[in-house]
């Protein structure tokens, strides 16, 4: 046999293959590239779910059978083979194993687990590497999620933790991107028991690749997508200190993983003072992707804490973070406005935020500036179910007054805006005021571009 040559390149071979081997011995359909695809162990969602209920419909007892004289053997030998670069593809093809086997929990904890604890001891650290970035697969392939397993499910995180803690930072990294899958997968209790003990010192490791990897697993425990089994208390037990730390750590990486996912968790940001506190003081941060990122939050920092503290402690932070050197920093408030007047409501937009912008559009030396204030006039308009009529015709008023602006660029972003503010104003507004203007542009204007924008914003609101 093949897994038996005395060439360990010829093993190798064998072992890269197993998985899609056993897959196949067990009729499991290709994946999403067909035969060219890898593993599809590797794109099943398990527990529950269609995946779960196909391979138990297709993996039927003579299969199973099949599979355990045929294969098994193989991966055993494979699994312990002298060479660390056979044992290794090997053991990170244990997930396809479990599925091979119909997610049967006796028959994988037989088999299957024993080559699972083994691979997470492993002296290699190459082997334990290859276990570690494949580990929530492979763990959710095993069937151990069912009722009667709890004991065998318990050994498998004892092994997760163990890759958590491991010596070499490569193994760390590559377990810890596994963090929310094994949480949905085991549940509060043994997140608790396992992981939520080992997050204090992973925050604080000493090589930034963990730190990052760690902040975004973090994230997605909270993304209801990826992870619903953890509460809100846990998230403000075990992941609020961690939070606290990353945002105040020196590698900018570190930091966006959290500002860009921090909105999954305004429900608690009420309860999260120092990270409020973190996030205002990064607004002047020198890396300008932390500014952008500050910037998207600003209005979901609103809806946490309230529009009072939002006028007091954040709305000047977000008029500087209006006029920013950088153009995406810009965008990023532009794009917040719609969020913004959810919260705020108009008649606070109207008293609060309509002048501030007017006096920047009035005493703006650049175009660029202009162009910000009315792209986040029209962006408003996508908030329709806030908009109120007086604030749409104010904020219609001054697209109007960009339609006369010596600038192309800004006579263009304002055609644009008024098709987009289409929809909030009434038609007597439209016929009295924007039609004409726009006509205007179209007969009388010189510059191309203006009169197809103007035009296409008649025709859109002729429509």
């Amino acid at each position: 046999a093949l897994s038996e040559d005395d060439t360990p390149m010829v093993r190798r071979g064998t072992s890269k293959n197993l998985a899609r081997y056993v897959e196949a011995v067990a009729k499991l359909p290709y994946g999403k590239k067909g035969s060219t695809s890898g593993p599809i162990a590797q794109e099943f969602v398990i527990p529950g779910g269609k995946d779960e209920n196909m391979i138990k419909k297709t993996v039927t007892q003579d299969l199973k059978k099949q599979v355990f004289e045929d294969v098994i053997t193989i991966f055993q030998a494979l699994s312990n083979d002298e060479q660390d670069s056979v044992r290794l593809l090997a053991v990170s093809s244990s997930g396809s194993v479990g599925c091979a086997l119909g997610l049967d929990g006796d028959m994988c904890s037989e088999v299957v687990l024993p080559v699972i604890k083994a691979g997470a001891e492993d002296l290699s650290w190459r082997v334990r590497h290859c276990l570690a970035k494949d580990f929530a697969i492979v763990a959710q392939s095993q069937g151990f999620h069912e009722s009667g397993h709890k004991t065998e499910l318990n050994a498998i995180f004892e092994s997760f933790a163990s890759l958590l803690q491991d010596f070499e930072a490569q193994v760390r990294a590559s377990a810890v991107e596994n963090i929310a899958r094994m949480a949905q997968l085991g549940g509060v209790d043994l997140f608790k028991a396992h992981i939520a003990s080992l997050l204090p010192r992973l925050a604080d490791d000493p090589v930034m690749e963990v730190r990052s990897k760690l902040a975004q697993t973090i994230m997605d425990c909270c993304d209801n997508s990826i992870c619903t089994t953890l509460t809100d208390k846990v998230i403000l037990q075990d992941f609020k200190p961690c939070l606290e730390c990353f945002l105040n750590d020196e590698f900018a990486e570190v930091q966006l993983h959290i500002l860009s996912q921090l909105s999954r968790v305004t429900r608690l940001l009420n309860q999260m003072d120092v990270v409020v506190q973190s996030i205002v003081a990064m607004s002047k941060a020198q890396n300008w992707r932390v500014r952008q990122a500050v910037g998207f939050l600003l209005p979901h920092l609103a809806e946490a804490r309230g529009v009072a503290f939002f006028q007091d402690q954040l709305l000047d932070v977000w008029m500087v973070l209006l006029m920013d050197q950088v153009a995406d920093v810009r965008t990023s408030c532009v794009g917040g406005m719609p969020k913004l007047l959810s919260v705020t409501g108009s008649v606070w937009v109207q008293n609060e935020v309509m002048h501030r912008y007017i006096g920047i559009y009035d005493e703006s030396s650049s175009y660029l500036s202009r162009i910000t204030v009315l792209r986040s006039f029209s962006r408003l308009a996508s908030e329709s179910d806030g908009l109120s009529a007086e604030l749409a015709e104010e904020i219609a008023a001054q697209l109007l007054r960009g339609l006369t602006d010596g600038v192309v660029n800004v006579r263009v972003v304002a055609a644009k805006g008024l098709e987009e503010m289409g929809s909030a104003l009434d038609q007597g507004f439209l016929s009295a005021q924007i039609f004409p203007a726009l006509q205007q542009i179209v007969q009388e204007d010189d510059d191309e571009d203006c009169k197809y924008f103007s035009q296409h914003a008649i025709n859109a609101l002729s429509g």
